[in-house]
């Protein structure tokens, strides 16, 4: 006869053997835990009413009414970002034993991104407590992508590795020679914009006496302290993309004119430049995101958390997997080429048998799915695209070594060290 310990330890194991194959893949590999790094969902411009950007339209045209101060969340990147939270508690498979106690929601503490987690938990989970460490929108250390060093050897190597993306080297008398030549690159792109915009009708070009947007004045900032920076023409090049993007997420339109998704994914690509030129750069990227780098790292190796959801920024997710020899994948159904808004980094943990492994996704919501609100559900699924890291080998089912992707975090940790000394 079986004593009442025996009974209980059986029946222990038995529920323990079926939520492992209800978590458990077609290959036999267990889910355990999940970290997700989440940009920031849909936005309002970065710049104020008074700026230059209402000065590039005609006075005929005007930009869309986001509903709410400059940079903050809009309604629409709410609802989204509550259907992104619904998605995930559906298919998450240890969501079941998910509690305060192993897990973690952590924002950066400006509006955009405590709203975007806050609406994340509302999808999600809605008992979990969301942790912001500032009161006052300033950025948390963990998320402010700022230089912790800078010298005149470190600026010359940064501004170099920036020049790479053009294919050209600075010279003395054009030390962003290679950055301009990027520049130009796109300037058909450019030169595409400003007919959306009516870029010379504008007051701008009219007080300036332009036929077409400046590309020539250019400096770049880098202070210790501070996140890298961009001065001159490019700077507002960037501005008006960044808009006209937003513009097209809440209207489908420009101005009152139909863009097609080809279209826009230009203007996308006037963004990414940007972004890749200032944040993607490997010494920076390296620099700048170590606190964030050190704590995926600390989430993928705590045995007692669950899940972890991060919230920040593109220039994070750009510095993060440049850092770590990630290759994102270009884009599809999006505009933005690189990390479209709302986007998610999602590292998956499995165990099989006595080894770990693990798995690594871009996950984001269509632009149909953000132009119109649509549900995001296992019928209708965001877009997931796996990203690979530089030099490391998946296994024959498609799943990296869990020591290996850690070797890889702890390398970019002692570059930033040696780097720092």
């Amino acid at each position: 006869m079986k004593t009442l310990f025996q009974s209980l330890l059986l029946a222990f194991l038995f529920v323990s053997c079926q939520q492992d194959n209800q978590n458990a893949d077609s290959a036999g590999y267990v889910l355990t835990d999940e970290v997700v790094f989440s940009r920031h969902n849909i936005r309002s411009p970065l710049s104020t009413p008074g700026s230059d950007l209402s000065k590039v339209i005609p006075s005929s045209y005007t930009w869309v009414d986001w509903g709410v101060e400059a940079a903050y969340l809009t309604p629409r990147g709410e609802r989204i970002e509550q259907k992104m939270g619904i998605w995930f508690r559906g298919q998450l498979k240890i969501y079941a034993s998910l509690n305060e106690s192993n897990t973690l929601i952590y924002s950066n503490s400006k509006q955009r991104t405590i709203k975007t987690a806050e609406n994340f938990i509302a999808g999600f989970k809605p008992t979990l407590p969301l942790l912001y460490l500032y009161q006052d929108d300033s950025m948390d250390p963990l998320f402010n992508p700022a230089y912790t060093l800078m010298n005149d050897n470190l600026e010359k190597r940064i501004i170099a590795e920036m020049n790479e993306i053009g294919g050209v080297e600075g010279t003395a008398d054009n030390p962003y020679k290679g950055i301009l030549t990027a520049v130009e690159n796109i300037s058909d792109d450019i030169r595409f914009m400003e007919e959306i915009i009516g870029f010379k009708d504008s007051p701008f070009a009219k007080e300036k006496q332009l036929e077409h947007l400046p590309l020539k004045e250019m400096s770049i900032i880098l202070t210790e302290g501070y996140e890298p920076a961009m001065k001159g023409d490019y700077k507002l090049v960037n501005s008006i993309a960044d808009a006209l993007v937003l513009q097209y997420y809440e209207t489908g339109k420009a101005f009152g004119k139909d863009i097609s998704l080809d279209e826009i994914r230009r203007i996308g690509k006037v963004k990414t430049v940007y972004d890749e030129v200032l944040f993607a750069n490997h010494t920076t990227a390296v620099l700048v995101s170590n606190p964030l780098v050190k704590k995926i790292k600390e989430e993928i190796c705590d045995s007692t958390r669950k899940f972890t959801f991060l919230c920040g920024h593109d220039s994070n997710i750009a510095s993060i997997t440049s850092a770590l020899g990630m290759k994102l994948p270009k884009t599809i159904n999006a505009v933005e080429f690189t990390s479209p808004i709302g986007a998610k980094i999602v590292f998956e943990v499995y165990k099989k048998g006595n080894a770990k492994f693990v798995k690594v996704n871009l996950i984001y919501a269509s632009v149909n799915q953000l132009r119109e609100t649509q549900e995001i559900s296992l019928s209708n699924p965001p877009m997931t695209l796996p990203i690979d890291f530089e030099g490391l080998m998946r296994n024959a089912d498609g799943y990296y070594l869990l020591k290996d992707v850690i070797c890889r975090f702890d390398d970019t940790i002692a570059e930033f060290d040696s780097i720092i000394k």
